[in-house]
């Protein structure tokens, strides 16, 4: 009797210790709350990452989670660091794959939208609230002013240059060197740009919080396609397959438009609230920033949350280094 009442302490006890670490985010039909609803050994070793075991599949390993801030949930750690860029919390930061924060920098009163590493040691971000795009050395601490304006997106663009978008000036998108030299830019016609992109023909397309989504000719500076329907999208990409991937902010999803019917092939919304941002990675998953929920996601090509990164403030932007 006295062996049954021990055997029953252990099995409350590992289930009062899974049931909390997962995410208050996670969807019912979630792969993640599944495998914890099914039950699991909960083991953490001395830098507090948690690894799951399914019961069912004996010691295969499911999920795991380190439990240091900000959380991490993941099947597949990923090869290669994260940058984030946090408004609300006034940060921008770097996190390497096991959720550790390796660099960050914390402003009050500065709000950050946009960041990309342009090598190793190096990155630019829009330090949106003081109306600058600086680059920064994570190693020496230096940094720069190098492009003046109130900039809320910047991304790649061809031959290692940069493309930032803004409301400035009525609204308009420019390239420019790294060193901020000017190389190209729109003309100033769009009342509210959140998100750019350059695709491989050089165009570049362009969602303004009206409700559009735009792609402008390169050389002619024309608007040469538009699509509306969106509710404040923040931001746009083209993906592998030559589509359009777009985060409509407030219908909470994000959306792969085909450009030549203007017809929506993928959806994504479980759980979504306010996401400010979504890319495509190499392999084809989605890097989203679920704002509002206050956490980044990856999902697969089969909607399976396999990354997550939580207890963050209001994270707007995050990047993947892929070299």
């Amino acid at each position: 009797m006295q062996k049954k009442i021990i055997i029953l302490l252990l099995c409350f006890i590992v289930f009062v210790n899974v049931k909390p670490l997962v995410s208050k985010h996670i969807h019912m039909d979630n792969y993640f709350y599944n495998v914890a609803l099914k039950g699991a050994t909960h083991i953490v070793d001395s830098n507090e990452k948690a690894r799951f075991f399914s019961i069912d599949e004996g010691t295969k390993p499911i999920y795991r989670q380190i439990t240091t801030p900000p959380n991490l949930l993941y099947i597949d750690l990923p090869e290669n660091n994260t940058f984030i860029t946090d408004d609300m919390g006034m940060a921008v930061f770097e996190i390497d794959k096991f959720g550790n924060v390796v660099w960050e920098q914390k402003q009050k009163d500065k709000t950050y939208f946009g960041i990309i590493p342009i090598n190793l040691n190096e990155i630019v971000f829009n330090a949106y609230s003081y109306g600058r795009v600086e680059k920064l050395n994570k190693v020496t601490g230096e940094a720069n002013t190098i492009y003046d304006g109130y900039m809320r997106d910047i991304v790649p663009a061809e031959g290692g240059n940069l493309l930032l978008v803004g409301h400035e000036d009525k609204g308009k998108a420019v390239i420019i060197d790294v060193e901020g030299k000017l190389i190209w830019e729109s003309n100033p016609e769009f009342y509210y740009p959140r998100g750019v992109w350059q695709k491989e023909d050089g165009n570049i397309l362009i969602v303004d919080f009206r409700g559009k989504a735009y792609e402008i000719d390169y050389y002619t500076k024309n608007i040469i396609w538009e699509m509306k329907g969106f509710n404040c999208p923040n931001s746009i990409q083209e993906t592998i397959n030559k589509n359009y991937l777009i985060a409509d902010e407030h219908n909470n999803r994000v959306v792969e438009i085909n450009p030549i019917n203007k017809k929506i092939v993928r959806t994504y919304s479980r759980d979504l609230w306010s996401p400010n941002y979504a890319r495509e990675l190499k392999n084809g998953d989605w890097l989203i920033c679920d704002t509002d929920n206050n956490r980044v996601i990856q999902i697969n090509n089969q909607d399976n949350m396999v990354w997550e990164l939580s207890n963050m403030h209001t994270p707007n932007r995050a990047v993947r280094l892929e070299p």
